[in-house]
């Protein structure tokens, strides 16, 4: 169910992006291509200016809708996304330390001798 959700409000998003991008802004923009300032376009002389505002105002209640949806689902369980991925990776981390611990306790290798500083000419 929330991976339908989230297919859904992730095309609704996009939408939304390509609606805001179609409308016509104050001088015409891309809008105008479907009929946004003329008279014998697609929608009429206005059509098009109220049809793509209905569009916008329906898509951003249907991103609004799905947003808490997802947000109500994720609430239920308790536990985000980065949560979960926080607790395997302790739970991971700490047989990878239990193990170095010994490798830490063994006695280091001595040291190389420091190699003699070359004079500046």
């Amino acid at each position: 169910m929330e991976t339908l959700v989230t297919v859904i409000h992730i095309v609704v998003a996009a939408f939304l992006i390509l609606v805001v991008l179609v409308q016509a802004g104050n001088a015409g923009g891309v809008g105008a291509a479907f009929g946004s300032g003329n008279s014998s376009g697609v929608f009429g002389a206005t059509g098009a200016n109220k049809f793509l505002s209905n569009m916008t105002y329906a898509a951003a209640a249907l991103f609004m809708t799905t947003s808490l949806v997802l947000t109500v689902m994720q609430g239920k369980t308790g536990k985000t996304g980065l949560q979960e991925k926080l607790e395997a990776a302790s739970k991971a981390a700490a047989p990878a330390a239990a193990e170095a611990v010994p490798a830490a306790a063994a006695p280091a290798a001595p040291a190389a001798p420091a190699a003699e500083a070359v004079p500046a000419k």
